[in-house]
């Protein structure tokens, strides 16, 4: 009788031992269980999938390979008393949502995963064992690199373009400062076009149009528009209008999606110029 309740409670316990593997090695999460001397003493595969380590190198069965590392977001290495299991075995504290790097021969690149940590204490008061977790956020990492990146370019080229314009000095001509300062008054204003430009200025359209092109060497509409432009730049810039549509009206445009599908191309246009003036 007795040995057959023995039996039976063994292999409950083996029966829920092994749920409780199977729990664990279908969770998302890595989770690595350390003895109070940090020697491992139960890991799930997501665990070694992670960490770039198989079970018997995790066990201590089997030499880790030197180059197998942590990385701070700096990639500099972690010294041992900065890995998780030791900071919550010297802290005595529990810890959250950490990004660390996994530097393995394993993997192609680093693995980035965030992670958590707390102590398990006995009845007595003793740190019994140490639960460390980890997630694995690469992807995010990579898109929040990425996004970096593209920024980095934008604000690049938005300086470059900047300076470029400010150095620039296509109104150095009396003549054409003048036909700019008349746009300037005018800007504003949505008919004001070559037509009303040469009756403010005196002068017959083909004999504005012509100087224009003389000294610009763009049409006299080609010119009244990169005035807009410039204008509208201005205006974006020192964020003057709340909205683009404000931006639009101000420098005489009354169709705000042309607006900005035209105020786009002319700023491409202007930093593949200064792009070009580089090579």
């Amino acid at each position: 009788m007795y040995e057959t309740d023995s039996r039976k409670t063994t292999e409950a316990l083996r029966i829920n031992e092994d749920r409780y593997k199977g729990l664990l090695n279908n969770l998302e999460a890595g989770i690595v269980v350390h003895a109070p001397d940090t020697s491992i003493i139960m890991s799930n595969f997501k665990a070694s999938e992670l960490l770039g380590l198989t079970n018997e190198q995790m066990m201590g069965k089997k030499a880790i390979d030197p180059a197998w590392k942590f990385v701070d977001l700096e990639n500099n290495t972690l010294s041992l008393e900065d890995y998780p299991v030791n900071k919550v075995l010297t802290s005595k504290k529990p810890i959250k949502s950490q990004v660390l790097g996994i530097h393995s021969p394993m993997f192609k690149d680093v693995v980035w995963v965030t992670v958590n940590g707390f102590p398990i204490y006995s009845n007595t008061g003793d740190c019994s064992e140490i639960v460390i977790s980890f997630f694995d956020i690469s992807a995010r990492k990579l898109a929040e690199s990425e996004l970096k990146r593209q920024k980095d370019n934008l604000d690049r080229l938005v300086e470059e373009l900047i300076t470029q314009r400010n150095k620039a000095k296509p109104y150095d001509n009396d003549f054409l400062m003048k036909v700019r300062n008349c746009v300037l008054e005018n800007i504003s204003i949505i008919e004001f076009d070559v037509n009303t430009l040469a009756a403010k200025l005196f002068m017959s359209r083909s004999t504005l149009q012509r100087k224009i092109e003389r000294e610009s060497r763009l049409t006299a509409a080609q010119f009244v528009r990169i005035i807009r432009f410039e204008k509208a730049h201005d205006y974006i810039q020192s964020k003057t209008h709340r909205t683009l549509a404000e931006t639009a009206y101000a420098v005489g445009f009354s169709n705000v999606s042309y607006f900005s599908k035209v105020y786009k191309k002319y700023c491409a246009e202007k930093i593949m110029s200064s792009n070009s003036l580089k090579l």
